[in-house]
């Protein structure tokens, strides 16, 4: 019995797709998912031990991690909204702002400081290739020479497997690691780039 791999998989990311659907709000038109986030006040959303005047405020640890955890649940090629109720008061427009900014200049510098890793990252890459090439080069020459000894043969057989140590340290910083930090980056931009709603949260009538 022959499987359809590409109908599986397409179906697998229907039936994930709908089941967030159940807990994120979702607009069929723009294929937007809502992330709902219910605070006290507008204080919460900045970090309380963050002395910084606005726009600079640094984001609420705990509101970042629901935002990191959400954003990595819905699929990448959803865009976002964050949602914001604010229970004990109505947001002014001030604060509108100055929340909008801290979530801008939070996630701008994220992806700053991601894109300085990874260009350090791609140049020990760099270095450990031209070590690599520099260890099998020598060994390549190495046959030139007739030696039977005992340490010449282990000193030829230490710059082979450190060539090739060498280089796999180059593909994983270059390839692997590198997946994971490109990962991030499309995540802080999506966040950047979703729509941030305020709501005043009215306490129920009696």
């Amino acid at each position: 019995m022959r499987t359809n791999l590409p109908s599986l998989i397409y179906n697998e990311f229907m039936q994930t797709v709908e089941n967030l659907r159940d807990i994120y709000p979702y607009d069929p038109r723009s294929r937007t998912f809502t992330i709902p986030t219910r605070l006290e006040t507008c204080q919460d959303f900045f970090n309380p031990l963050d002395p910084s005047p606005a726009p600079a405020r640094d984001l609420s640890p705990d509101l970042v991690e629901y935002l990191n955890q959400c954003s990595d649940e819905i699929p990448e090629n959803h865009p976002l909204v964050i949602s914001v109720e604010i229970r004990a008061e109505e947001p002014t427009a001030r604060q509108v702002d100055e929340c909008l900014r801290s979530l801008g200049t939070f996630y701008k510098h994220e992806i700053l400081v991601i894109r300085s890793h990874i260009r350090h990252q791609r140049a020990r890459a760099l270095r450990y290739l031209l070590v690599s090439c520099l260890c099998l080069a020598l060994y390549l020459l190495s046959e030139q020479v007739d030696l039977i000894l005992f340490p010449w043969s282990l000193l030829r057989e230490a710059i082979l497997i450190g060539g090739w140590v060498f280089m796999w340290e180059a593909v994983t910083l270059n390839f692997i690691e590198m997946d994971g930090l490109l990962r991030e980056i499309r995540k802080y931009q999506r966040l950047l780039n979703a729509r941030l709603d305020f709501h005043h949260l009215s306490p129920p009538t009696n």
